[in-house]
C-alpha cells in the first residue's frame, strides 16, 4: 500500500550540480525509488546563470531570494511566492547572476534524462 512521507528541510539530500557557469546545490528529492511519474526537489542556485532546453514538464515555486526567468518571449524577475510554468520544450536561462534562489522544482516524466539517453546534470 502506497505511504505519504515527510522530507524535513534538514533531512534532504543536497549534493554539487555542475553546470557551465558554476555550481548549484541540488536535492533530488522525488526519485524512482519513490514514483514511476513525477520528480520533485529543491535547488540553490547563487552567481550562476543556466541556459537549457527543457525535456519536461516543470514547476517552479520560488522559496527565497530571486532569480530572472528568461525566454525568447521575454524575461521575468521571479520572487518568494511566485510559480513558473515551463512546458517541455521551452529554451530559457534560469539567472540568478549576482542572487542567490531556493526554489522547489517539480517535473514530469521522472525519466526524461533515460528518454533522451543522457544522465542528469
Amino acid at each position: 500500500m502506497p505511504e505519504a512521507r515527510v522530507f524535513k528541510r534538514g533531512e534532504l539530500p543536497f549534493k554539487d550540480c555542475k553546470t557551465p557557469s558554476g555550481v548549484t546545490q541540488t536535492a533530488r528529492t522525488i526519485t524512482v525509488g519513490f514514483s514511476n511519474h513525477i520528480g520533485a526537489g529543491m535547488e540553490i542556485g547563487e552567481d550562476v546563470c543556466i541556459h537549457w532546453t527543457t525535456l519536461y514538464d516543470e514547476v517552479l515555486f520560488i522559496h527565497a531570494g530571486s532569480m530572472i526567468v528568461r525566454t525568447d518571449a521575454g524575461e521575468c524577475e521571479c520572487h518568494p511566492g511566485d510559480i513558473v510554468w515551463l512546458p517541455e520544450g521551452v529554451t530559457l536561462d534560469y539567472d540568478m547572476t549576482g542572487r542567490r534562489c531556493e526554489y522547489f522544482y517539480a517535473l514530469y516524466p521522472i525519466d526524461w534524462a533515460k528518454r533522451n539517453n543522457m544522465e542528469e546534470p
